[in-house]
């Protein structure tokens, strides 16, 4: 009985992981696009240079913004 149990939650717990992969990974892909004004590759999204390029994108980014009041 509770090795169904047990199946059911390991399944579920393995489903959930899968989905919010895939969430990370999309959330992830389109922060990089946005920055870098082109499609990123799956070799650029574990690149150290390039989410370097992007945190510098970002930065400028901010700092040109308008100020807004708080």
């Amino acid at each position: 009985m509770f090795d169904l149990f047990d199946g059911l939650f390991e399944f579920g717990a393995v489903i959930a992981v899968i989905f919010s992969g895939w969430i990370v990974t999309r959330q992830v892909r389109r922060r990089m696009t946005k920055s870098l004004g082109r499609s990123a590759s799956d070799l650029e999204l574990a690149s150290l240079k390039t989410w370097m390029r992007v945190e510098e994108t970002e930065l400028r980014e901010k700092e040109s913004s308008a100020i807004h009041p708080r």
